[in-house]
């Protein structure tokens, strides 16, 4: 699937980076518009070509992909005129996610972007003549990505978007002090899952809880899975699974009609059904992962960029108040008090 970023993007920042500006603040943006045409210039290009993929389409990877947009256009570019992007997902399917890096190999761009972890591994499999950045990707140096966090050489470059496991789980026994068996929806395909999966049974040894493994290697075999085994939960961990997020909607109406809370490793994910989340907000990730791009685009060799986690201080608590009066849950006040999000009559209030 190929699409056009322009229009969507625009529809979705939730200001304009290019006209949301007064008095002085605007004349140093007119400069700094300048500037970057005149950086542009230095390097010889005046339009620059981004390739962008994903294993699948999901709330989370939808919003690391826009906030890298946004990143760009908050530092001068003008999507559509200095650069364009093309955006490939590939719709849960390996192979096709191969056929689409070896079509970025081919094509005339200045950078790409894998979002996920899959999809990053197929381009740095792919390309090596050109930078390589990774986003929303758990463990990198596991995943082969590259040997280390900070600088290394190569042309692969990121962001990690690996969160607490344990922290999460502790989170959760505060929710649900009763619990025994935790399941965990995850795919043995998917690396980052394979290492969620691997933090979370640590996890639960240390915290005396059982971990029950609901595998699914695409998102029809997932839902069936926990179909088949909410029964016999007390609760149920969603980590950053890609399967998983893409049937999050199912996955909430399996928990919810059997009362079983889902704690989401994902923020993005809890706004769509789980209890509770904590974990990074996806548009920031995608910002983060946006500066690497523009720093390769003015001309920083990949070697000289370090490779890193996400900052701990972008970890966030949401309590979603409809999902958990639904399934007869009650939140202690010390997390509801500590929220940064609370969604209540599907409204959604930051906290602070």
């Amino acid at each position: 699937m190929i699409r056009d970023e322009g229009e969507k993007t625009r529809g979705h920042r939730k200001h304009d980076a290019l006209f949301y500006f007064k008095g002085g603040v605007k004349m140093k943006k007119m400069l700094w518009v300048l500037l970057c045409a005149v950086v542009m210039s230095v390097f010889g290009f005046s339009t620059v070509r981004i390739g962008i993929t994903a294993i699948v389409d999901h709330p989370a990877l939808d919003s690391a992909r826009l906030g890298i947009i946004e990143a760009l256009v908050q530092r001068g570019f003008v999507l559509g005129t200095d650069f364009v992007v093309e955006f490939q997902s590939a719709q849960g399917n390996m192979n096709t996610a191969v056929s689409i890096a070896n079509h970025f190999r081919s094509s005339d761009f200045s950078l790409v972007v894998g979002i996920s972890t899959p999809s990053a591994q197929t381009l740095a499999n792919a390309i090596k003549d050109i930078p390589v950045v990774f986003t929303a990707v758990t463990d990198p140096v596991a995943s082969s990505l590259v040997p280390s966090l900070g600088k290394n050489p190569g042309n692969v470059v990121g962001v990690s978007d690996m969160t607490p496991v344990k922290t999460q789980f502790q989170l959760l026994k505060l929710v649900v002090p009763t619990a025994q068996k935790v399941g965990i929806v995850t795919n043995p395909g998917e690396a980052n899952s394979v290492i969620v999966t691997e933090h979370a049974r640590q996890a639960c040894e240390e915290l005396g809880l059982r971990l029950i493994e609901v595998v699914g290697s695409n998102s029809s075999e997932m839902i069936t899975a926990l179909t088949a085994a909410v029964g016999e939960l007390d609760a149920l961990y969603v980590g950053t699974d890609n399967t998983a997020a893409s049937c999050i909607e199912s996955l909430h109406r399996i928990t919810v009609s059997n009362k079983v809370p889902m704690m989401c490793g994902d923020f993005t994910l809890a706004r769509s059904g789980g209890v509770m989340a904590y974990g990074f907000d996806y548009f920031n990730l995608g910002l983060d992962t946006g500066k690497i791009v523009w720093e390769i685009l003015n001309g920083k060799p990949v070697s000289d960029i370090e490779s890193r986690l996400m900052n701990a201080d972008s970890l966030l608590l949401l309590i979603n108040m409809d999902v958990a009066e639904e399934i007869s849950l009650a939140i202690p006040d010390l997390l509801i008090a500590r929220a940064d999000f609370l969604i209540v009559n599907g409204s959604e209030q930051q906290k602070r």
